[in-house]
């Protein structure tokens, strides 16, 4: 038993003495190329998700022109006023994650790549945060102004129940957006952490 255990430990020192040698110099430039590509895909991701919400603004209006339930002009207004900070949020953002992968294709240090790293995070979470935030209080707006302009509406309503079935409903909006985002800017961002432990790694 003990010789068959000391011709596994030679065997596997065998494997690991072939197994090819990384030095720093050697790991930055595969850590930055890495770093660059998953920092690229953020950028596409988000500008698919802007052209989605365009084309999604598009297709309501276009309903709204022919639908039975016309939206009133106080609801219109307002509609058209988020619509247009969340496209300036939109191209904000945008903005910031295209900088973020010039910066990153262009590092030159690991100091300096890890410090970008941690930047494209916190954009990140700072756009999904804004996200939720938009969702909460233009829904709240977009309500406010329909009972505002429809005060029928309000008295044909059991407030209490209205109150549970708002919160419920947006509660699953948000949830359902958070999932959404971690399974694609989680998964990305989590590689970009695996990435920054690599290099402070390097930095030891």
């Amino acid at each position: 038993m003990v010789d068959e255990l000391e011709l596994l430990k030679k065997d596997w020192q065998k494997q690991e003495d072939t197994l090819p040698k990384y030095t720093k110099e050697d790991l930055y430039p595969m850590l930055l190329k890495k770093s660059s590509s998953i920092v690229k895909w953020i950028l596409i991701i988000s500008i698919i998700e802007f052209a989605f919400w365009i084309a999604l603004s598009i297709i309501l209006e276009q309903t709204n022109k022919y639908s039975e339930f016309k939206i009133n002009d106080d609801l219109q207004i307002y509609n058209i006023g988020l619509n247009v900070i969340n496209y300036i949020a939109l191209i904000y953002f945008i903005s910031r994650f295209y900088l973020n992968y010039k910066l990153i294709k262009t590092n030159d240090s690991a100091r300096g790549l890890m410090r970008n790293i941690l930047k494209v995070r916190k954009t990140v979470k700072q756009y999904i945060l804004f996200n939720v935030i938009f969702l909460i209080v233009g829904t709240i707006v977009m309500l406010g102004v329909k009972f505002k302009s429809d005060p029928q509406s309000i008295s044909e309503i059991n407030p209490f129940v209205f109150f549970i079935a708002f919160i419920i409903i947006l509660g699953l909006f948000i949830g359902l957006l958070l999932i959404l985002y971690r399974l694609v800017y989680g998964r990305l961002t989590k590689r970009l952490k695996s990435n920054y432990e690599e290099l402070k790694k390097l930095e030891i």
